[in-house]
């Protein structure tokens, strides 16, 4: 027995909302959701998705069909900074004040704000060629001073100093950051404006760029002073002066965390460290006298949001290991120092020439900062120059010049919870992370599986962290034989879990902070091995906090070798694929049984059917020559399933009902015919197949081989009715099956009647047959074709009559159901006679059947129209383009069905258009409750809670999404 899934649509339980936002997450974890990417998609990202429908059919089963998978390519577009500049300006942006001879330094920064990486060719020139030399180096940390003394450029007088090679800078907000010295020549005289420069960037790939953002430039200005001139820079780290009370820093990272609501610690103590509610950093503002004469030193630094003052923290390296006074007094003789709100102000009160001083402090970082730089990011400003007479730290006066931009990268917090199908965060949580909890929802249990067949176990995944997540799955332990395999599949829509971020581990794909997602864990077993139980561990595994692991547990109890099992007598004979066998799964290559016969005459094999399953089972009943099903019986041959105890005379069969656990016979009669020759083991496969899935979730059959030998034959009378058919019929359908009728002997086989019965329970549920002369023998009931009501003339020998049966299904039908119709050919002269030879017509019940195809368009100015025709193929867009989907659901069954629902997860990346196609949810022709569009930040529908949709109808679901510019 080989379980079987169904490939085209698979029955489940009903969503809760049916037609109404069901999709929100139905297919989404395959490709995420607008709330997990909010930001411009990556160049050359692939952005798509498959929809769903959903629909009852005629038997109230609720089933789910998917549809094709449509994919558009983003393509890259560029745009980009330079410092606060998008195109060309005259700007300036850094003022510098400097002796003769000296160098000053200006911190500048190039952004790529594109979605794609590119190279930039930076220049800069300056105005009046006075400086000595102008070069550029790297400032990979931002701290507004070389990282090296190699420069990327040298250049002298207007010469202009080309930076070698072009930087190469990634997308979505790749920076590259430099700094531009200036050397001022010893022979420099006088004070004020000495020189400006104009810096200057090109992107490497013009075409990707639109005006005026194909380039951007702006100035530094360079003052000449004889008194003091003032730098300053702004870093994060640790200090080199004592911490206050002449204690220790705290550690000083540049990036991590965010604070807890919970933490309120805002005040120096002796040994502040970061912890698990609060995070902790350390600034230093480092000020130099770079001039000729001793001056006034002023600075104010506002703190940004994300970032608050921890009081009573700042020390001054005039007086290491003593804590400044945050407000009026208290501070160390030779600086003034107060702090209002997120403020710092401080005065030197005389810095000579040649001298470095630091002032360094210590910052919380708010549970309010966001993920990112925005709001811990920030400048310091001060006077370049000697600062006037009057200005102290509660006054400060306006402070012209701005130190390098230092930023705090403030990571996300991240959370992830694996457990079972039910469960909960807290439920599922590991006590130990990465060890399942021993019971309850961290323990996901299932009772039987086949040998050679799967399991599936239905999981919850969560992220409970602060921002999107993805989550690797991998199995981290298991007592599974040898040869078991393991794949992850999103619980919906069937569809593997794959890896989405390249790291080689199959992943859930981003899941929104704070949402949870449905997977299952398939687990396929190798053939041959029995036993149990067995169990794995299911690792979730946090993709941005590859720390954070959560892991759950998956039990099988017993591994059996087949569901059912058909053998020959009630305890089996060997192995079911070893040489005769029977037992287990079959077929075996040799027959069990071999019965001899006469050609014409019918023998019995007795059949019985073992149901190991824990639920209550239906067996459909089918034979063939070939281990393929549906197959044929060499020509002339026909099989009649009866009852236990019966003869070929009985009636017919088509299937039989097993309890859980119990075993049931049957009876198959095989009759070779009249015409046959003496023929040795023709091989019967008999095979027997369950009318509905097993608790396992597929379909159960075995097959079994047995074999007839014919020992005479009866050439020179007798007839054939072939071939015998299967078809398929909705309830209240017809269904045509076309027989021919030949005389094989070498004389007339006389007057004959023709008849089609049905087993008597299925005549009573309503179940008609009636037999055509096919007149034209096009194998359809043409007007012309009669039927046949009393006996027909005699059937010349080697002459053939082609028949019809027409098979109808009544109405009250259930699907899965089958119908044996024996047609019967009754020679009624004595002599000469040649028999009654019969043919079976095996009819089952299906139901409607829903295609689901989808397609796309270019929508390329968003109004919500498409652009050309719709097509599955893929598209090539830019970033705030839009894309119009149209979903259509075909009944191409030969039924209606009911409550259909069109569902569609919007892809990665993208956003509903704010201009929707004008319509968004069509059905002409639907029965009963007319669908309706609906939508939700992530997902879309068109459905309605009671309609029909009859054979040929289509439900058509259109709209469009617009790709995050």
């Amino acid at each position: 027995m080989i379980p079987t899934q169904p490939t085209q649509r698979a029955s489940g339980c009903k969503p809760c909302a049916p037609w109404a936002g069901a999709a929100a997450l139905t297919l989404g974890f395959l490709f995420g959701s607008p709330a997990a990417f909010a930001a411009s998609p990556p160049a050359n990202t692939v952005i798509g998705n498959q929809a769903s429908a959903s629909y009852s059919d005629a038997a109230g089963t609720t089933q789910v069909a998917t549809s094709n998978l449509v994919q558009t390519t983003v393509l890259q577009v560029g745009s980009f900074t330079l410092d606060s500049v998008n195109q060309v300006t005259t700007t300036i942006v850094n003022t510098k004040s400097g002796a003769a001879g000296a160098t000053v330094y200006a911190p500048h920064v190039l952004t790529n704000t594109g979605n794609g990486v590119d190279t930039f060719a930076l220049t800069v020139k300056a105005d009046a060629g006075k400086f000595s030399r102008v070069e550029v180096f790297a400032d990979a940390d931002g701290n507004g001073l070389p990282d090296s003394t190699t420069s990327l450029c040298s250049a002298t007088g207007t010469d202009v100093c080309t930076v070698t090679p072009a930087q190469s800078v990634p997308g979505n907000n790749g920076a590259f950051r430099f700094v531009v010295a200036y050397t001022i020549p010893g022979s420099a005289t006088g004070a004020g404006n000495f020189d400006a420069a104009t810096i200057t960037a090109t992107p490497g790939t013009p075409a990707l760029y639109t005006a005026p953002n194909t380039s951007a430039a702006d100035k530094d200005e360079v003052k000449l002073a004889t008194d003091a001139v003032f730098n300053l820079t702004k870093v994060i780290g640790t200090p080199s002066v004592a911490a206050p009370g002449n204690g220790v820093w705290p550690t000083a990272p540049a990036s991590g965390p965010s604070s807890s609501a919970a933490c309120t610690a805002t005040s120096w103590t002796a040994g502040l460290a970061s912890n698990a509610n609060c995070q902790y950093s350390v600034y230093t503002l480092t000020f130099n006298n770079t001039g000729g004469a001793p001056g006034k030193f002023a600075l104010s630094d506002v703190l940004p949001a994300g970032l608050t003052y921890v009081t009573g923290s700042a020390v001054w390296s005039g007086a290491s290991g003593t804590a400044l006074g945050d407000g009026a007094g208290g501070d160390p003789s030779g600086i003034d120092f107060q702090v209002t709100g997120n403020t710092l102000n401080a005065v030197v009160a005389s810095l000579s020439p040649n001298v470095t001083q630091t002032l360094s402090f210590v910052v919380l970082v708010n549970s309010t900062a966001a993920v990112g730089t925005s709001t811990t990011t920030n400048v310091a400003r001060y006077n370049p120059a000697t600062a006037p007479a009057g200005v102290t730290a509660a006054l400060i006066g306006t402070v012209g010049s701005t130190s390098n931009p230092s930023a705090y990268t403030v990571l996300a917090r991240f959370g992830i919870v694996v457990g079972s199908n039910p469960s909960t965060a807290a439920t599922a949580l590991d006590a130990t992370p990465g060890t399942p909890n021993p019971a309850g929802q961290d323990l996901t249990t299932r009772q039987l599986a086949v040998a050679g067949g799967s399991v599936r176990f239905p999981q919850t995944v969560f992220n409970t962290g602060g921002a999107s997540d993805a989550v690797n799955l991998s199995i981290s332990a298991s007592t599974f034989p040898a040869g078991t395999s393991f794949q992850f599949f999103a619980a919906d829509s069937g569809a593997p879990l794959l890896d989405t971020n390249g790291d080689g581990v199959p992943d859930t794909g981003p899941i929104p902070a704070g949402v949870s997602l449905n997977i299952v864990t398939q687990v396929q077993l190798p053939p041959g091995t029995v036993g149990g139980a067995y169990v794995a561990t299911v690792l979730g595994r946090s993709v941005n906090d590859n720390t954070k692991i959560d892991a759950t547990e998956d039990r099988l109890e017993r591994v059996i070798e087949t569901l059912v099992d058909l053998t020959n007598t009630k305890i089996g004979t060997g192995t079911g694929s070893v040489a005769n066998g029977d037992l287990g799964a079959g077929p075996s290559p040799l027959p069990t049984q071999v019965h001899d016969t006469g050609a014409g005459t019918g023998t019995v094999f007795t059949l019985w059917v073992k149901n190991h399953d824990v639920i209550d089972a239906t067996y459909n009943l089918a034979a063939s020559q070939t281990t393929g099903f549906p197959g044929a019986l060499p020509a002339g041959w026909t099989v009649k399933f009866v009852a236990f105890g019966g003869t070929c005379a009985s009636p017919a069969i088509s299937n039989l009902a097993v309890i859980a656990g119990g075993q049931q016979a049957v009876e198959a009669c095989v009759t070779p015919p009249s015409s046959q020759a003496a023929v040795t083991a023709v091989k019967i496969y008999f095979k027997v197949q369950s009318t509905a899935v097993a608790s396992t979730g597929g379909i159960a059959s075995d097959v079994k081989t047995d074999a007839v030998t014919v020992t005479s034959t009866a050439l020179q009378l007798g007839a054939s009715l072939t071939p015998n058919n299967n078809g398929q019929v909705a309830p209240g359908g017809t269904v045509v099956y076309a027989h021919t009728l030949t005389n094989i002997g070498a004389q007339s086989c006389g007057a004959y009647t023709l008849t089609a019965t049905v087993p008597a329970a299925d005549a009573a549920q309503g179940w008609t047959t009636t037999v055509y002369l096919d007149v034209n023998g096009d194998g359809q009931i043409d007007a012309g074709d009669t039927p046949v009501n009393g006996p027909l003339a005699s059937l010349p020998a080697g002459a053939a009559q082609k028949l019809l049966v027409r098979v109808f299904a009544p109405g009250g039908v259930s699907a899965g159901v089958s119908n044996t119709t024996t047609v019967t050919a009754t020679f009624t002269d004595p002599a000469p006679n040649c028999g009654t030879p019969s043919a079976t017509d095996i009819t089952a019940v299906i139901t409607g059947q829903i295609r689901v195809l989808k397609t796309q368009a270019a929508d390329a100015t968003c109004d919500g129209v498409a652009d050309t025709a719709f097509a599955a193929t893929s598209l090539q867009l830019k970033p705030g383009q839009c894309i119009v989907y149209q979903v259509v659901a075909t009944n191409e069954g030969i039924v209606p069905v009911t409550n259909i629902a069109i569902n569609d997860a919007l892809p990665a990346y993208t956003v509903l258009s704010a201009k929707q196609p004008a319509l968004q949810c069509e059905a002409p022709g639907i029965g009963g409750t007319a669908p309706a569009f609906a939508s939700t930040a992530t997902a879309v529908s068109c459905g309605s809670a009671a309609n029909t949709v009859a054979p040929g109808g289509k439900v058509t679901l259109t709209f469009a999404v617009q790709i995050n510019p």
